[in-house]
């Protein structure tokens, strides 16, 4: 069985996983020191996983305030901004992107003018692909997430993801991602490894 990016696909294999927690609002109270620990958190939970791409998102929560946690975000890991994306290069090579968009519709429109910005206005619109489209939503990771683990109820969709659901694993865990530990990520794992991937197919 072969994945969304063409990839051979072994049942457990995880690539890429995307933390999906907190208002934009929660993001920019956290401190510096807060933020180093809560990512820290993340990636040393991903340490044994083979895991290449963490990326961490708001569940939700209105614009206006990204600069602010960007600063913020700078201070706790380094790394370097693009748009709303933060990227930086963690342990064992792991590459974490922390994005700030909160909104998966405007996450999705961005890309498309992206990909409108690159084709320049002399040459030809060439057509939008899938490659194309991913290429201009995941970068600096490439590779649809695997899981997702969700920081909220398992009744609600968070309203900063939609590309990202088509082919990930969810996982919800119904408490604060800022109590977020080791255990909660390798629990979610455990869960995702027993899981029998279709990558968005059903049953025939």
């Amino acid at each position: 069985m072969s994945n969304a990016n063409g990839q051979a696909a072994s049942e457990g294999a995880l690539w890429h996983v995307l933390v999906c927690g907190g208002t934009l609002q929660e993001w920019s109270q956290a401190s510096v020191g807060e933020w180093k620990l809560q990512l820290d958190t993340f990636v040393d939970s991903l340490h044994e996983s083979g895991a290449r791409w963490l990326t961490v998102c708001p569940y939700a929560g209105p614009s206006g305030s990204e600069d602010e946690i960007a600063t913020i975000v700078l201070a706790a890991c380094g790394g370097q901004r693009n748009d709303n994306r933060i990227s930086f290069i963690a342990k064992d090579g792991l590459v974490v992107v922390v994005d700030l968009c909160a909104n998966g519709r405007e996450r999705f429109a961005n890309a498309l003018n992206r990909i409108k910005g690159e084709s320049g206005s002399t040459r030809q619109e060439k057509e939008v692909s899938e490659e194309i489209l991913r290429a201009a939503m995941l970068p600096p990771g490439f590779v649809d997430p695997d899981l997702i683990l969700v920081f909220g109820s398992p009744t609600q969709i968070p309203p900063s993801l939609m590309w990202e659901l088509s082919y990930s694993e969810l996982v919800f865990l119904d408490v604060s991602w800022r109590k977020c530990n080791v255990e909660h990520v390798q629990m979610a794992i455990n869960d995702f490894q027993r899981r029998d991937r279709r990558f968005g197919g059903v049953d025939s």
